[in-house]
């Protein structure tokens, strides 16, 4: 009996002690700490909608932007943040609110350290305008992150009790910032349903327009997009702290189209004439104009690459290029991999000569070609057109890098960057100047407007693929990358 007592407490104290050396190998995840059930609150919701990490992983988004007031007039923006430094811009296409004495396409940005303000291409100084881009710059990124920033260092939070609204049951959390001295900051009285643990509704002031006695309330209704629950719906007016609705009409915001981690680069928010901003001051103004069958064909033509998955399929970073050896425009024969021998390529595609957004990105690539050859990479430009077509291209923009005819987008099927137009606005452009007489096919196929760098082991370093042909690589990045690499 003996034996078998101290037979079990040795195999007991054996386990023990692996048991142990188990737990001792497992790391302890950090316990998460809160100030008071008002911060256990907020930070459970937040978790529920996506925290700012989950929202930083998205890099970037573009959405539209729509405010409309009871009298009628709207604002419809179209917005692009970089979450990292909470870099914003705005494009107003339509501003019967905003600025409405200017006619034409209004655009704000900010770089992380200075404010601007574009109106039809033209930069404004003046300083009454700039204080209202600095106001809503910050304001919109603001509200479009408002669940996730509810958890920035330097906030107040007070559990206030509970409510009943209908038949749901909220838990109230007064949310405030620490103030400076005497400056009133804004206040939010946050309504989290505890079924939910989302914030239905919420009461909020804004200290920077004196609105402190007088709260608005805000309801929101929340749509899943890319993982995360965002209020897409949004209507406000001015209430009580007791949250009472008056008989007054809503102020009305929605948010759609919204497309996380898009082709946004740091070049768009800065206070230049860029490439990309000039496409999207281009683009901008196209979408101003009045609605069209024209309009809605090429949007449908563009929903159509995006839904055919073509920016997943083709080459991505990390493969390798295929080497290719097409005619230029004088019909000499250029290999990839001679170019390759020399250093990096800069290797792109446009569609044609009659495509605006081509000639003014080849444009753009020109001037920025000596940069790309101090960066020891050679830049090679593809394009389906036969090649008379595009020396009269290179001739007409002035350009010193290769122009090869891929006729029959041979190659760029190599690089799966090749799709099929759809019928509708095969038939405009063949209307329009005979797009199979200049591609000398009858296959209404064109190749993204695609750009790869290329290293001189033949791997692919860095690719631009959009779905929209009125995107594009942006030069001054690409030397960027020329430079880092």
């Amino acid at each position: 009996m003996k034996i078998h007592i101290l037979a079990s407490l040795l195999i007991g104290s054996l386990l023990f002690s692996c048991s142990a050396k188990q737990v001792e190998n497992v790391e302890a995840e950090p316990t998460q700490t809160f100030k008071n059930k008002g911060h256990e609150l907020v930070y459970n919701m937040v978790q529920k909608v996506g925290d700012y990490e989950t929202l930083r992983s998205k890099k970037n988004v573009s959405y539209t932007y729509t405010y409309q007031t009871p009298d009628g007039k709207k604002d419809v923006v179209q917005e692009k943040y970089i979450f990292e430094g909470e870099l914003s811009y705005g494009a107003y296409v339509q501003h019967e609110r905003t600025l409405p004495q200017l006619e034409g396409v209004i655009e704000q940005g900010y770089d992380g350290s200075q404010f601007w303000l574009r109106h039809n291409g033209e930069f404004l100084e003046d300083e009454k305008l700039l204080k209202g881009v600095a106001f809503n710059r910050p304001t919109n990124f603001y509200w479009f992150s408002m669940m996730q920033k509810l958890l920035d260092p330097g906030l107040v939070y007070e559990h206030l009790g509970k409510d009943t609204i209908g038949n749901k049951y909220y838990d109230i959390v007064k949310v405030s910032f620490e103030s400076n001295g005497d400056k009133p900051t804004d206040i939010y009285q946050l309504y989290i349903n505890s079924s939910t643990n989302l914030v239905d509704q919420f009461l909020f002031t804004v200290a920077d327009f004196g609105k402190m006695e007088t709260p608005f309330l805000m309801q929101l209704e929340y749509e899943e997009i890319d993982g995360m629950l965002m209020p897409t719906k949004r209507q406000y007016k001015a209430s009580t702290w007791g949250a009472s609705v008056s008989n007054d009409p809503w102020i009305y915001v929605r948010w759609t189209d919204i497309q996380f981690n898009a082709n946004i680069t740091p070049t768009l928010f800065s206070k230049t004439n860029s490439l990309t901003s000039q496409l999207e001051s281009k683009k901008n103004r196209n979408i101003m104009q009045p609605e069209t069958d024209k309009k809605r064909i090429y949007r449908e033509g563009i929903e159509a690459v995006a839904n055919s998955g073509i920016t997943k399929s083709a080459k991505q970073v990390g493969d390798v290029a295929p080497n290719f050896t097409l005619t230029n425009a004088l019909g000499e024969s250029v290999e990839l991999n001679d170019y390759l021998k020399k250093g990096k390529v800069v290797l792109t595609w446009y569609r044609g000569g009659w495509c605006p957004y081509c000639n003014l990105t080849l444009h753009e690539l020109q001037n920025e070609l000596e940069n790309f050859k101090a960066n020891g990479a050679n830049l090679i430009a593809l394009t389906p057109e036969m090649p008379d077509k595009s020396m009269t291209t290179a001739e007409k923009n002035e350009l010193e890098f290769e122009i090869l005819s891929d006729v029959g987008n041979v190659v760029g099927k190599e690089y799966g960057v090749v799709f099929k137009l759809t019928d509708a606005v095969a038939t405009i452009y063949n209307d329009a100047f005979d797009m199979n007489a200049y591609n000398g096919d009858q296959t209404n196929e064109l190749p993204l407007a695609a750009t790869y760098i290329i290293n001189e082991e033949g791997k692919i370093i860095y690719s631009f693929l959009d779905a929209d042909y009125r995107n594009r690589a942006e030069p001054i990045e690409l030397t960027k990358i020329l430079k880092s690499k």
